[in-house]
């Protein structure tokens, strides 16, 4: 078992062990070979295949393999329980294996199963068996036989076509049993029990090795997956030490070191999102802690509404392939997030709203990812604080998203009255590895390891590219459930030891290499009844890390109620002569959402224009002297106006403004408070003021002038013969 040093992890490290473990060089079967390696510490856990499940069906008590193939490619298969009792080893062709992951429909009639092969023809007795450590080491010989030195020999099947095969190892029980197996959890396979019928719903040794063809002794590596392990040890103070390796659906890679983990029976996958709070789709950041009825220890029910988020990230036992995360649609290389274009729009307008009426947040993501929104109390931007508000969800794309807060804090209380800042970020390759009915980790573990940071950069946690969160204190779901059987929000989960430090830092989180998440005893503790066992008896711990990006600030108000006035102006003429009289006529609006009292509006005549009457609507007054104009009352809906006839005393350009003054409750947009009409005085009587009078009110005198000229100026005509009339002679 190998494990990675406590402290940052380089990436240079990381890069060369991966190229190291992704060598064309002949290498271990693809399987339990993989989970429990040569030198492995600790115990073993049987790979199980049971009708039982965990989180009331959410998860399935099976381990369905998945296996990436091109056409002829071909799958070596072999496991410990062949040839024992129903046991056998089925496969089915890409995309007749559907549904969700963890309930998936299983085709009652597979593609292909070892059985059939063994007992066909020329088959030999030993075929499709592991039947020691030295053969689970050595995994799957060539066709013919004596290519690969110790080797078992193998059931084989060729990939008709290119895709994804599923692989499913029944023990000796079969298919359709829920009884607990016989396991002796010893790595090194030395119990009778582990190759015998005793095995039952569980396997010992297992192995699925893909191959360019039969006679290859070349295994093509980071083709074997799967979604989800199901596993039992049958028994505490059996710690394990596995390593597998993630790829989130942003092509995060992760390895995951369980590192001393002590169940009896859990599964182990990864997701996005950890648990579910009560709505069933914002993520939990908590972890999950069982009702004292149905199954305590399969999760059948937990408290405060909590539910089980179903695997969705691929777990390899081997580095992935290049091929394989293609197949998957997986990009190849992580791009770090960036968030962008935070806004808040308000209940009531712009950036405010109502107590107890929340909003819109409004960002742009230049990946899918996890977005953050914490609005503070103005304390700190800490998610768990009970006086903040954290609202945490996925997006699945880059682009604009929404998210609605419906303005409670964390423990479920409206936001008072004030001035409150939101803190922004998205996570990309976010990941969540929850622990399912696992009593003991004195260690610490698990180890979760980012090996391909963005720029090659670890995240700025504890840690660095081995940094991570938990959270195990007591919490309040959505619906209002204090989750902890009776504490108080903030103290410890209960649990006999449970980890010294109870959570990491919200914000920069903790080094997963080290102990400080340590819980529970050297053995035991299985009680199967929450809160009277070890720590992670009866509960789902979960544990999270993920790559942060930039830090957006959006600001927002919260009134006790708001009324949104609106001033409009216009003038009766904009170019009138010196001296006429103009009427400036003024209306207040409540847009609401409240009606307002107190309402004043001003409006002063500046110098230019001479006051000379007011005309108020009912039930207001006007003072010419202060240019006060007292509305008092303005219902939702309601218009209030003033009409001011004044006397235009100047030629230069002359604005006149009117603003809201006074009112209650606050007006929450400055934007429309004000408004202005402009005149500008001219000389000449309905002429502007531009000092070039217009054609329309002179020309006529001025073409008399030039006719008068004209004659003037005309020289007196010569008489010729023709002149009188008379024709020439």
């Amino acid at each position: 078992m190998f494990r990675f040093a406590r402290g940052r992890v380089a990436l240079a490290v990381a890069c060369t062990a991966m190229a190291v473990l992704t060598s064309a060089s002949p290498a271990i079967a693809a399987g339990s070979s993989n989970l429990w390696p040569n030198g492995a510490s600790g115990s073993r856990a049987n790979t199980e295949w049971r009708t039982g499940s965990y989180g009331n069906g959410a998860l399935i008590r099976r381990t369905l393999i998945k296996a990436y193939l091109t056409t002829g490619q071909v799958l070596m298969l072999g496991s410990s329980a062949i040839g024992q009792g129903s046991s056998d080893i089925l496969v089915y062709n890409p995309n007749l294996v559907l549904g969700s992951i963890g309930t998936e429909t299983i085709p009652a009639v597979a593609n292909f199963n070892c059985n059939a092969q063994r007992l066909a023809g020329g088959a030999p007795p030993a075929q499709g068996i592991i039947a020691s450590r030295a053969e689970e080491l050595a995994g799957p010989d060539t066709i013919p036989a004596g290519g690969v030195a110790g080797g078992y020999v193998p059931c084989h099947y060729t990939a008709p076509s290119t895709g994804i095969f599923n692989i499913a190892f029944l023990g000796p029980l079969g298919a359709a049993s829920n009884v607990d197996g016989a396991v002796a959890a010893d790595v090194a396979l030395t119990a009778a029990g582990d190759f015998d019928a005793t095995q039952g719903t569980s396997i010992a040794a297992w192995d699925a090795t893909v191959r360019a063809n039969l006679t290859s002794t070349v295994n093509i590596t980071g083709r074997v997956f799967t979604y989800y392990l199901a596993l039992f040890t049958a028994g505490n103070g059996l710690p394990v030490f596995p390593s597998i390796y993630a790829v989130t659906r942003d092509a995060y890679k992760y390895k995951i070191d369980l590192r001393g983990m002590d169940p009896n029976g859990w599964v182990v996958y990864g997701n996005q999102v950890g648990f579910l709070d009560s709505d069933g789709t914002t993520p939990l950041y908590h972890d999950a802690v069982a009702n004292a009825t149905g199954s305590p220890g399969q999760l059948t029910g937990i408290q405060g509404g909590v539910s089980i988020a179903r695997p969705t990230f691929p777990l390899f036992f081997e580095p992935p392939a290049a091929a394989t995360i293609t197949a998957l649609g997986i990009p190849a290389t992580p791009i770090a997030p960036i968030m962008s274009a935070i806004s808040f729009a308000g209940n009531v307008g712009g950036n405010t709203s109502l107590v107890n009426s929340g909003g819109t947040f409004k960002f742009t993501t230049n990946v899918p990812g996890v977005y953050d929104i914490v609005i503070s109390r103005g304390v700190d931007f800490d998610p768990t604080n009970p006086l903040n508000r954290s609202l945490r969800g996925v997006v699945n794309g880059a682009g604009i998203h929404t998210a609605t807060w419906d303005g409670l804090d964390n423990s479920n209380t409206a936001f008072p009255v004030g001035l409150y800042q939101a803190h922004v970020t998205l996570h990309g390759g976010e990941y969540h590895f929850p622990m399912i009915d696992v009593e003991n980790d004195t260690t610490g573990g698990p180890t979760i390891t980012m090996l391909n940071a963005p720029g090659g950069v670890c995240p700025p946690l504890t840690g660095g590219c081995s940094g991570a969160f938990y959270d195990d204190r007591a919490y309040m779901t959505r619906n209002g459930t204090v989750v902890n059987s009776g504490n108080t929000v903030g103290t410890v989960l209960c649990g006999a030891t449970p980890p010294t430090t109870s959570f990491s830092n919200t914000i920069s989180g903790f080094n997963s290499a080290g102990a400080q998440r340590a819980y529970g005893a050297a053995s035991g503790g299985n009680n199967n009844v929450p809160c009277t066992g070890n720590f992670g008896d009866a509960k789902g711990l979960d544990i999270w890390t993920y790559n942060q990006s930039n830090t957006v600030l959006a600001p927002l108000v919260i009134v006790a109620a708001a009324a949104d006035i609106r001033v409009r102006k216009s003038v009766s003429n904009s170019t009138p002569a010196v001296g006429a009289n103009v009427t400036f006529t003024i209306a207040a609006t409540d847009l609401g959402p409240n009606n307002a009292a107190g309402v004043q509006v001003r409006d002063l005549l500046p110098a230019g224009l001479a006051f000379v009457s007011a005309t108020p609507s009912a039930g207001t007054t006007y003072a010419p002297g202060t240019g006060v104009w007292n509305i008092g009352n303005l219902a939702v809906g309601a218009t209030a106006t003033l009409r001011i006839v004044a006397t235009v005393t100047s030629t230069s350009k002359v604005t006149n403004v009117a603003s809201r003054l006074a009112g209650t409750p606050p007006d929450f947009n400055p934007s429309n408070n004000t408004a202005r009409a402009t005149v500008t005085g001219s000389t000449v009587p309905g002429l502007p003021n531009t000092g070039t009078p217009p054609l329309g009110s002179w020309w006529p005198a001025l073409l008399a002038l030039i006719l008068v000229f004209a004659i003037i100026r005309r020289p007196a005509k010569r008489h010729r013969p023709g002149d009188d009339g008379q024709a020439d002679s």
